[in-house]
């Protein structure tokens, strides 16, 4: 519990707080198809859980913290471009939108098109 009015930094106090939560029982445990007899007891010993709780699965057990992976790593060689959204046609020369929107329909394709004509709108 935290008290709002007390509390000067709500956003460091959550974080401390966060770090020091506990967490509940082990409900579940999956593992791989091929994993060992003694591993699975293992595990089973470690959680507290019995064999009703565990579940073998194919393959790979939870791929999707794989996508973590490239972030351990300092390598920006290895790593995507950062995306940048470019100008729509009709708009890479223009210095006025109305002036080319009388000129002929712009479609802005978001997010792969760039999100600044519509600014550049609004400021005109």
């Amino acid at each position: 519990f935290v008290d709002e009015e007390e509390v000067k930094d709500l956003r460091a106090t959550l974080k401390g707080e966060l770090q020091q939560r506990h967490y509940g029982d082990a409900v579940r445990l999956e593992i791989a198809d091929n994993c060992s007899e003694a591993m699975a007891d293992f595990l089973m010993t470690q959680f507290g859980l019995d064999r009703g709780d565990v579940y073998r699965v194919p393959g790979m057990v939870n791929p999707v913290r794989l996508n973590q992976v490239p972030d351990w790593v300092e390598r920006p060689d290895l790593k995507y471009r950062s995306f940048r959204p470019a100008r729509p046609r009709g708009l890479e020369k223009q210095d006025n939108i109305f002036r080319a929107i009388r000129r002929q329909d712009i479609l802005l394709h978001h997010p792969f098109q760039s999100f600044e004509p519509v600014i550049e709108l609004l400021e005109q």
